[in-house]
């Protein structure tokens, strides 16, 4: 159980992790092969994925916190983001779709952990006395979350994070035709991939939580 503001160990592992995830799903690109219909050679990163399987399996605050790290690394000067790092990185255009990380981590953990303490107790043993207690307080025993919990919470994340993206484009960039340039290269290109790697993310995330009874 977390105190106040201060992390749990278990909430400080998952912080790490989900920064790792991120910085790997940062460097992973696939790509369709080039004689697909429609798809030939079109290439995403894996980075969004990092940040939906913290959330998915960490909850909202230690996801948070990973992306907050994240951040703080690559505009430090580590080369974690996609282009580079460096504080210089706020001038990018795609930055503004980095910030989205943290509205996108939080309502994705929040809907992943609904009303529930993500960090439950650590045996099956223990965790059963707490369902019998719950039913034996007169309350009703947290149901799981299943595919379409984690894939809706996927979904709004991503709506988040492009929604921040192209609020930073519009703060950010004058309004002509370049502006309209880099919504299509950010948004429009990169979503069709990251809804992918969502839909992946969601079904991973479920047989992981089911692993890890969480």
């Amino acid at each position: 159980m977390r105190s106040g503001l201060l992390l749990t160990p278990l909430e400080w592992l998952w912080t790490a992790i989900g920064v790792l995830l991120t910085i790997l799903g940062t460097l992973t690109h696939l790509s369709f092969p080039p004689g697909l219909p429609g798809l030939g050679g079109y290439s995403f990163s894996l980075q969004i994925g990092g940040v939906l399987l913290t959330a998915c399996l960490a909850g909202p605050v230690a996801a948070v916190c990973a992306q907050i790290v994240y951040l703080g690394l690559g505009l430090a000067g580590l080369q974690v983001f996609a282009q580079g790092g460096g504080w210089q990185y706020l001038y990018q255009p795609a930055f503004g779709y980095l910030l989205g990380f943290l509205p996108g981590a939080w309502a994705c953990g929040t809907i992943a952990f609904p009303q529930r303490d993500p960090y439950p107790p650590p045996s099956p043993l223990a965790r059963q006395r707490a369902v019998d207690g719950k039913r034996l307080a007169g309350g009703i025993p947290d149901s799981p979350v299943g595919l379409q919990e984690l894939g809706s919470g996927s979904l709004v994340a991503l709506a988040l994070v492009h929604l921040t993206g192209i609020l930073y484009l519009l703060a950010t960039q004058p309004w002509n035709g370049e502006l309209l340039r880099l919504i299509g290269l950010y948004s429009g290109y990169t979503l069709p991939g990251q809804i992918i790697v969502a839909s992946f993310v969601a079904v991973i995330a479920l047989l992981l939580r089911r692993l890890l009874l969480l």
